[in-house]
């Protein structure tokens, strides 16, 4: 394979990113299926805040006793609502997850050195500013309207909450502007699905 890459040692990798909806945990998969290990940050983000005693700790004397169970541990619904109303919140809970997010990640993907392409799903890949650790970066785009249609079937969400969610990230526009290549996720999943083997392809060298 001829891989153009930033770094020197291990695979090629993408960094996934989009909005909220736009559809990244498909084309993961559709990634998985084309034989590239997919990395979800999203995944280890959920490990981190159950498992991670520092990150667990710091997050409680943040956000006290309104973001956890009656057991004692993180409900992650409850801190959302929190994080996603309030942009200096947001921001702390960010300072602390994403040092233990990176260090995870980029152990996952040294992990994976055998494998000549690696995809990482990071939805706050840009406003982290973690652009430099990627090879490549794609963004998933998907149309506003078919976005709000998602957020509100899939996550229950009203159009007031669904404005808050959104407005809590850089805009599409804006992420697709930043990205090496943009996909297309407003059609079919067959449709996102060539995109993708179109730009493996060119990964490759075999285009």
């Amino acid at each position: 394979m001829s891989l153009t890459k930033k770094s020197k040692k291990g695979p090629f990798t993408l960094g996934i990113t989009g909005t909220i909806a736009s559809g990244k945990s498909s084309a993961g998969k559709i990634l998985q299926e084309l034989g590239v290990p997919v990395i979800d940050t999203d995944h280890i983000v959920h490990e981190i805040l159950a498992k991670d005693p520092t990150v667990i700790k710091a997050v409680k004397d943040r956000f006290g006793e309104e973001v956890l169970t009656n057991e004692g541990k993180i409900d992650r619904e409850k801190l959302g609502k929190v994080v996603f109303s309030d942009h200096e919140a947001k921001k702390s809970l960010e300072a602390i997850v994403h040092p233990a997010t990176i260090m995870q990640c980029r152990k996952l993907i040294e992990e994976k050195n055998d494998n000549p392409v690696v995809a990482i799903l990071v939805p706050l890949l840009f406003e982290a500013r973690l652009e430099s650790e990627y090879d490549e970066i794609w963004t998933i785009f998907t149309d506003e309207a078919i976005l709000k249609e998602r957020l509100a079937k899939r996550n229950g969400l009203d159009s007031v909450e669904i404005e808050k969610r959104l407005g809590a990230q850089m805009s599409q526009n804006e992420k697709v502007m930043r990205a090496d290549h943009v996909i297309d996720n407003s059609d079919s999943l067959e449709n996102t699905r060539n995109q993708i083997k179109t730009l493996l392809s060119k990964i490759s060298g075999e285009a």
